[in-house]
């Protein structure tokens, strides 16, 4: 995996790696995200953008330029399994109308022969399209992202609150995932210091038996 750029067009996001707060000067704000995906490697990346056409962020809407024998493989927390897809003579076929929400997250493969940049597109979620971001966090393994398009404290989301001792949290560092466990209500100064980058996607493990949360973020920048 190599470092994520993420540019915000019309408008300027100023990100706090601690606090994720942000200013930004117009309505209707386009952005993007680009990530890398290795030739023969993966990447855990989530979609934090609003369709610019109005409907659902798609599997073909997002990786539309993706080459053939390109894979998504998204989490079904509820029964704890991949659903893997592949790209094949240009097109993902009927898998590839599933609906991508917000704050899931999702790997994708390339094949082989193709390292590949990935850009996540979209409209920058405002207090009209998308004032808060909803996502139920199951017991067992889940795979969540952020739902906006700005570095944001692990520690500062309700989720870190809100999950029981002996949850734990794996988060991409820039070379390899950092994984904490809660304990006695604490991330720990290690969990402190963990920052979800935008677009990339972290694992979430809630103890067995522990019961489903619903997680909701609020926008974390004022505009508008």
């Amino acid at each position: 995996m190599k470092k994520t750029t993420a540019i915000l067009l019309g408008t300027l996001i100023a990100s706090s790696a601690a606090l994720a707060q942000s200013n930004v000067l117009s309505r209707n704000a386009v952005g993007y995200i680009k990530r890398t995906v290795p030739a023969g490697g993966l990447d855990l990346m989530t979609v934090p953008f609003e369709n610019m056409s109005g409907s659902e962020n798609t599997v073909s809407s997002t990786f539309s330029t993706l080459v053939d024998g390109s894979q998504v493989s998204v989490w079904n927390a509820e029964s704890q399994k991949y659903q893997t897809f592949q790209k094949a003579k240009g097109s993902w076929g009927n898998p590839g109308t599933n609906v991508l929400a917000r704050g899931g997250a999702l790997f994708v493969r390339s094949p082989l022969v193709s390292t590949q940049e990935v850009y996540l597109m979209g409209e920058v979620p405002d207090a009209a399209t998308a004032p808060t971001t909803t996502v139920n966090v199951v017991s067992g393994l889940n795979l969540l992202g952020s739902g906006y398009p700005v570095s944001t404290s692990w520690t500062g989301t309700t989720l870190a609150a809100t999950l029981p001792d002996g949850s734990q949290v794996s988060i991409w560092d820039g070379s390899s995932y950092v994984t904490i466990q809660k304990a006695k209500g604490n991330w720990g100064a290690a969990g402190n210091s963990l920052v979800i980058e935008p677009g990339a996607g972290f694992f979430v493990r809630s103890p067995v038996g522990a019961p489903t949360i619903n997680w909701s973020e609020s926008k974390p920048y004022q505009w508008p």
